[in-house]
């Protein structure tokens, strides 16, 4: 599969790789767009009462242009959305959430992203989430690895402008998925906006430690092996879940559909997902996940 994804983006002269990093770059500089509105502006609602800002717009078209200019791939995006009819047959499609996590944007707590992933099929290959407010970056790409950057370099090479796809490679940190909580018991992710009574009682009937983080970052730490398990039992869309997924895939975690106990699946019909668990890799195989297995 990854000579064939090479092949294809020699039309761009690129290889995955470098598409990698070159996502990455496009996420940073949106990062800086959006960082401009951060705790400036109002906002307008969408047509389904959620919150839209001049900084999704504006990071929806820097992104945009960007990936057209690097792939030969159609983008589908929450601002504009890619009739299913339109993406049915694509092989591949960039799929992003220009600003994930609009409810934290506007509560000033920092924890939004800027998600971008490539779809292959009905599974992302690439995935690059950017939490801009704390300086945080994680990509991924299919059989390449998960990897992150230490803070303040990055923060560093930011303002020095310096940053480009050769600093990325020799500074990024790989992701293993190993645990480096010190205590025993297991700590469990949870919405700053979205919990649900059925997520509390999952909270209660393990006995789980529960901390809360905004946007992709509820994944992001479970690749990091900072946390344990992420319950989502309430309503979630592809963009907000495929550039984490296999951020947590590559460092050895699993994002199962409470449905089919499969990974999710992307390029549906309906752009929105089942409920699922994200499993750090310490759990995978684990009580928690025998449960849900035979549940």
């Amino acid at each position: 599969m990854q000579i064939l994804i090479q092949v294809k983006l020699t039309i761009k002269g690129m290889t995955m790789q470098e598409l990698l990093y070159q996502s990455a770059l496009s996420a940073l500089r949106a990062g800086e767009l959006v960082l401009k509105y951060y705790g400036l502006e109002e906002f307008a609602l969408k047509s389904d009462s959620s919150p839209v800002t001049k900084a999704d717009l504006e990071s929806n078209a820097l992104i945009t242009q960007e990936l057209l200019a690097n792939s030969p791939y159609k983008v589908c995006s929450e601002e504009a959305i890619l009739d299913y009819e339109e993406r049915k047959g694509l092989e591949y499609y960039w799929l992003i959430d220009p600003l994930d996590g609009t409810k934290d944007f506007l509560a000033k707590n920092g924890g939004w992203t800027i998600n971008i992933a490539l779809i292959h099929k009905q599974r992302p290959i690439l995935g690059v989430v950017y939490a801009p407010a704390f300086h945080q970056l994680f990509i991924a790409l299919k059989g390449f690895g998960s990897f992150t950057f230490e803070i303040a370099s990055l923060k560093s090479a930011l303002k020095s402008q310096t940053l480009n796809a050769l600093w990325l490679e020799q500074n990024k940190q790989k992701l293993k998925g190993d645990r480096i909580l010190q205590e025993a018991q297991i700590l469990a992710c949870d919405s700053m906006f979205h919990s649900t009574q059925q997520t509390q009682e999952f909270f209660q009937k393990y006995n789980l430690k529960v901390q809360k983080y905004g946007s992709s970052l509820k994944v992001c730490v479970l690749a990091e092996g900072k946390a344990d398990i992420y319950p989502r039992f309430n309503g979630t869309s592809e963009w907000d879940t495929a550039a984490c997924d296999i951020v947590l895939e590559e460092a050895g975690g699993e994002m199962l559909d409470c449905e089919t106990k499969k990974p999710l699946e992307y390029n549906k019909p309906s752009v929105r997902n089942h409920y699922f668990i994200a499993f750090a890799k310490s759990q995978v195989g684990g009580k928690i996940y025998q449960d849900f297995m035979r549940g």
